[in-house]
């Protein structure tokens, strides 16, 4: 009976020692992946720009400088232009926080999630057919979608 109860001791120790090594190689991957708030989208992408904000007066507009997107007018021919595929630069104003998003009939590109002050972000935009950035403050929170498959691109802002 001693024999069998050493047994079981020393079964014992060798499990909980083996669990206790499984824990700690994946507490990190685990923690990383579940626990760690996401990152903050930058502003602006680098290489994106967004087009100034139209003028607020009737005065005439400046000339612009090197470093102004300049809005192509549009043409009759067929001519494929370098805006064309980027789309509708749009800002969509939630509770918390902003949204820019490119828009073009075939779907929504994420220019950029800024949150407002005590807001966290969170971004899906690697799906087919959807995108979607998440603003947490405690309980509350904004979304704002983009859907676009078997149909024209939508977006709709949701508050909780």
């Amino acid at each position: 009976m001693k024999r069998a109860v050493a047994y079981i001791g020393v079964w014992l120790a060798a499990t909980t020692a083996a669990v206790t090594l499984s824990w700690l190689g994946v507490r990190d991957v685990i923690r990383g992946a579940v626990f760690e708030p996401p990152d903050a989208i930058p502003l602006v992408q680098p290489g994106t720009t967004a087009p100034p904000p139209p003028p607020t007066t009737t005065e005439p507009s400046p000339e612009p400088s090197p470093t102004t997107v300049d809005t192509p007018t549009p043409k009759r021919t067929p001519t494929p232009s370098r805006t064309a595929d980027a789309g509708d630069v749009r800002t969509y104003e939630a509770k918390g926080g902003k949204v820019v998003l490119s828009v073009h009939a075939g779907g929504a590109k994420l220019v950029s999630a800024t949150p407002r002050p005590g807001y966290t972000v969170q971004t899906w935009d690697q799906a087919v057919g959807w995108l979607r950035v998440e603003f947490t403050a405690g309980q509350h929170g904004s979304s704002v979608i983009a859907t676009w498959h078997d149909h024209p691109t939508s977006v709709q802002t949701i508050e909780y």
